[in-house]
């Protein structure tokens, strides 16, 4: 830059010296000899010798201005392209994101007035950047820590971005989502053809996923185009709304109704049927009538347990359980339950066994309902397991807590209804449930008298090998 410089100028400056001395050396020799003619006194030998006299002395200053001048023009370039150069440094540290200003500049012209130009356009750029960086890193942040999933395509279907919940929903890597094409992601094909049905122009489209065979999972989708300055999309935003959970309890309202309905209407048909049959004449009938009434009798002892369960069951979710927390013996508590179910079990021809350590502490809680708890299972294991099985009773020791089992050899829950027996009225074996008086609603009862106590209640089962009822109570101490 700086010797590009000098030349231009150095030779500028030459050119323009050389036209002045010619232009110069032009008229001075003519005005000499005009003078010379007028006067008339000088030779022509006298006029030349004269002239080149003025010549040679002309010659001298010429070189000595060319020498002071190209010198104080090599001094000027100098300056002048240092200036220039720390301009270009300048806007090459502000294009790679370095915005330090530029040193003030004393001089006050037009490379200054510059200058200080650059550093407000710099200072203003520095800032706009820094906002918009703030807005991206708050933008990503909500994005990443957001339950919902959520990505962003582009025109051509590639993901741009996508945060661990996208990620985790579809069981991708996360780290390997940016940058590929959605297809290749993507397994489900409605959600594939809503996010092109978006791209090709459609707006804010909307629509429920099922993820899973197993254990599935219900999403709501939502799909929106990225607006473009050009007509089309730039590409689409996509949304997972986890509502399994939603789906779940919508499911379980249906359940309810239908089960309560039909569980009061079984025995509110008996008792109506068979109260016509003695209002039609089977009152004076010796032989029947103690019978239906004996029937009638069962069936409203069934409606007064089924209404108290509920009530019961109301009063729980509601958080009206009276707990009297007082310390229990864990051994009293397994061993009276085991003498009432020991009669039932072996009218079944079932074994039943208990085990328990000796020096087992006190649990924190009230015995009636941890007592209704232990029977509930027992019962349970006692009507599900076929003649000649067994039903053990055990407790442990397990960190803080002490840790009831109820295991028995019965015909075992599958899986898919594993995490659904603890609902209101869910029966695996509906037909045996009714047929022994049950309700549906003792493994709810006992799951929030466990966790009320402070505890959890959890299943293990294998179909054909039996099944393990867990609970958990906090000790006294």
């Amino acid at each position: 830059m700086r010797a590009k410089l000098f030349w231009k100028l150095g030779i500028t400056y030459l050119a323009l010296l050389v036209a002045a001395l010619i232009l110069v050396d032009f008229y001075a020799a003519r005005i000499f000899r005009t003078d010379a003619l007028s006067a008339g006194g000088e030779t022509a030998a006298a006029i030349e010798a004269t002239i080149a006299a003025f010549r040679e002395r002309l010659f001298l200053a010429s070189l000595l201005i060319l020498i002071l001048g190209g010198a104080a023009s090599l001094m000027f370039s100098r300056r002048f392209s240092a200036r220039i150069e720390r301009l270009k440094d300048f806007t090459r540290r502000v294009s790679t994101g370095n915005f330090q200003p530029l040193p003030s500049d004393d001089s006050d012209d037009e490379l200054a007035d510059l200058g200080r130009a650059l550093n407000d356009t710099a200072l203003h750029f520095e800032r706009t950047i820094l906002a918009l960086t703030g807005e991206r890193n708050q933008s990503g942040a909500i994005l990443r820590s957001m339950v919902e999933g959520v990505a962003v395509i582009d025109a051509k279907e590639r993901v741009v971005f996508c945060n661990s919940a996208f990620a985790e929903i579809l069981n991708l890597a996360f780290t390997g989502c940016e940058g590929r094409p959605l297809v290749e992601l993507v397994r489900q094909a409605d959600l594939l053809d809503l996010a092109r049905r978006v791209l090709a122009g459609t707006v804010n489209l909307q629509s429920e996923l099922t993820i899973g065979t197993v254990m599935p999972r219900s999403f709501a989708v939502t799909a929106s185009p990225l607006p473009a300055n050009t007509p089309g999309t730039n590409g689409a935003v996509i949304v997972l709304h986890d509502i399994t959970e939603l789906r779940r309890l919508e499911r379980v309202r249906q359940d309810f109704v239908a089960n309560v309905s039909h569980e009061f209407r079984t025995p509110l048909t008996a008792i109506q049927g068979f109260a016509e049959t003695l209002l039609g004449g089977a009152l004076e009938d010796e032989k029947n009538n103690r019978r239906f009434l004996e029937i009638i009798r069962d069936h409203a002892a069934r409606l007064g347990r089924l209404t108290d369960d509920l009530l019961k069951l109301a009063r729980i979710e509601a958080g009206k359980l009276e707990v009297e927390f007082q310390p229990v013996s864990v051994a009293e508590l397994v061993e009276s339950c085991a003498a009432i179910a020991l009669m039932k079990a072996s009218h079944r021809e079932i074994a039943l066994n208990l085990s328990y350590p000796p020096s087992l502490p006190a649990v924190l809680g009230d015995a009636s309902l941890l007592r209704e708890v232990i029977q509930n299972l027992l019962d349970n294991a006692v009507q599900y397991t076929p003649p000649g099985g067994s039903v053990n009773l055990t407790a442990s020791l397990r960190d803080h807590e002490a840790v009831i089992t109820v295991a028995d050899t019965g015909i075992g829950i599958p899986l898919a209804d594993q995490e659904r027996i603890f609902e209101r009225f869910y029966r695996v074996d509906a037909a045996r449930s009714r047929e022994v008086g049950g309700t549906g609603l003792g493994l709810s009862i006992a799951k929030h008298i466990v966790e009320a106590h402070g505890g959890r209640l959890w299943v293990e089962s294998t179909v054909g090998q039996g099944s393990q009822f867990h609970f958990s109570v906090p000790l006294a101490a």
